[in-house]
């Protein structure tokens, strides 16, 4: 009588077990589309400040120079663009409640320059010499842009966008009820 409890015990166990890791499975499913429409995980977000200067000496025809320079803040967010996650960037271990997901790398999301935040710290100008230009200025201004974008594996917030990514994803992950959560980035 002991040996057909315990194996109806089993066999419950069993049961219980493979209904649990089918409602993983199911758990994820249900989740996928909540990721996907979200489209960005941004995960980290960096404040940046930047110098941006020129200095404008004259050509031969030109006499004297002009010199600028603009003090201005840069929010940069990065994250991981989900709108290409499915459940075959999934994989599931049932039997031992693992789980490994494939994410993109990390990008950056949004920049924004606030004009508010930008100001004109210098700009001094020969007598001979015409003033900046509202044109020139933005420019100046555009290329201040580009020199954060092209810095950013310096700074770091890719890495840490990534990283950021990965808790979140095994944090929600281990809620659901997986016990061993890898995220891998490619």
């Amino acid at each position: 009588m002991n040996k057909s409890n315990f194996l109806i015990g089993a066999l419950a166990i069993a049961l219980s077990i493979t209904s649990c890791s089918e409602n993983l499975e199911e758990k994820i499913e249900a989740k996928v589309p909540q990721l996907t429409e979200m489209a960005d995980l941004g995960s980290v977000e960096y404040t940046v400040k930047k110098i941006i200067k020129a200095n404008d000496v004259g050509e031969w025809y030109k006499i004297g120079d002009r010199k600028i320079l603009f003090s201005c803040t840069a929010y940069l967010k990065a994250g991981v663009n989900l709108n290409n996650f499915s459940m075959k960037n999934v994989q599931i271990d049932n039997s031992s409640k693992s789980v490994t997901v494939k994410l993109p790398h990390a990008e950056v999301l949004s920049i924004n320059m606030p004009a508010e935040e930008t100001k004109l710290v210098y700009d001094q100008v020969s007598l001979l010499r015409s003033n900046f230009t509202a044109e020139e200025r933005n420019s100046l201004l555009r290329q201040g842009e580009a020199d954060i974008l092209g810095g950013i594996n310096e700074i770091g917030i890719i890495k840490d966008a990534e990283e950021n990514a990965s808790e979140f994803i095994k944090a929600m992950l281990m809620q659901m009820g997986f016990s061993n959560v890898t995220v891998n980035f490619e």
